[in-house]
Order: C-alpha cells, then structure tokens, then sequence
C-alpha cells in the first residue's frame, strides 16, 4: 500500500521555523511571499513529497503567491542548533527569524545577533590582495625589478617588486601602488 503523500499548507513564519528547528515538522521546504519577512508573515510550506520535482513545487509555490524559495527544514534545524550553541540557549522568536534570515540571504551562520552583512566576495579578496602585499615586505633598492622598464627595488626572495611579484603570483593586476 503506497503512502499519500503530505500535502502542502500556508502558516506563521515563526511557528513553522520552531517546528522545524525541533524536528517536529516533515522534510520539505518553506517558501516566502514578497517582501521583508517576519515573525507573523503567512509563509507556504511544501513538504519534499507532494511533489515529484522542484520546477513543479516551485510553479505551485508561484501560483500560491509564494515566489521565493526560503529553506528545507533540515538547514532550519541547523540554524536552530548552531544559534543555541554560539548565540542563546534560549531563543526568542525574533532571534530565531534573525538567524533564519541572515542564513536565507548569505548562506553563512548568523555570527552574533545584530550582525552586519558579512563582507562582499571583493572585499574579502582586497583583504587578502592587501595582507598578502603587505607580507612581501619592503623593497630593497639595491637590487632593481628584472620588469622591463621597472625601476623599483626588489622584495626579500624575489627578483621582482612587489607590484610586479604580486602579478605574477596572482596572475592579475596589482591593486595596489
């Protein structure tokens, strides 16, 4: 005898992220409606079998008023878990939606409750250009860049300047002057 499969249902965001974060919710996936979500935002949720693939799951979450895949239950445990542990053994509704959210928008563990959106990928690669620049050390104006037309010194360990050992360590222009 086949099992019928869950059928999809609308609730409060933040009853649906509790159930979820204590395990007490099928597998399946939540979805958003437009706009800022919050603790009382009427959210869709789709459990993993009323569908037999995501385009047809997504379509039906669309036609709801739903346009916005939010997360599978099994990541929401995991924000539950991980925020208990690092943040608050107890955790308010808000500070539940807080880690719900910030782990919805960047796919990262909410840090601290309050925290800033984390770095972009290009400032985090400036950083590291920077740190990385700044390891070469200074040149030494007795032994000339073997650059054509280079007139700057070389760092420590290198025929090059750090401009010029910088591009041909990273295989890109150097940001820095």
């Amino acid at each position: 005898m086949e099992e019928k499969a869950e059928a999809p249902f609308r609730g409060s965001l933040s009853p649906l992220l509790r159930q979820a974060a204590h395990g007490t919710l099928p597998r399946g996936w939540i979805y958003l409606p437009e706009g800022q979500p919050g603790t009382h935002t009427e959210v869709l949720f789709i459990p993993s079998d009323a569908f037999e693939d995501v385009e047809g799951q997504e379509a039906f979450a669309r036609e709801q008023g739903f346009p916005r895949e939010g997360l599978e239950r099994d990541d929401i445990e995991s924000i539950y878990a991980v925020a208990v542990r690092d943040l608050s053994p107890e955790l308010t509704d808000d500070q539940l939606l807080e880690a719900f959210l910030y782990y919805w928008r960047y796919d990262a563990f909410l840090p601290k409750f309050g925290a800033p959106s984390p770095p972009s990928r290009d400032e985090v690669l400036l950083r590291l250009d920077r740190e990385f620049y700044d390891m070469l050390g200074d040149e030494d104006a007795s032994r000339q860049c073997r650059t054509p037309g280079c007139s700057r010194g070389t760092v420590q360990l290198s025929v090059f300047c750090r401009k010029h050992h910088f591009e041909m360590v990273r295989k890109r222009p150097c940001p820095f002057e």
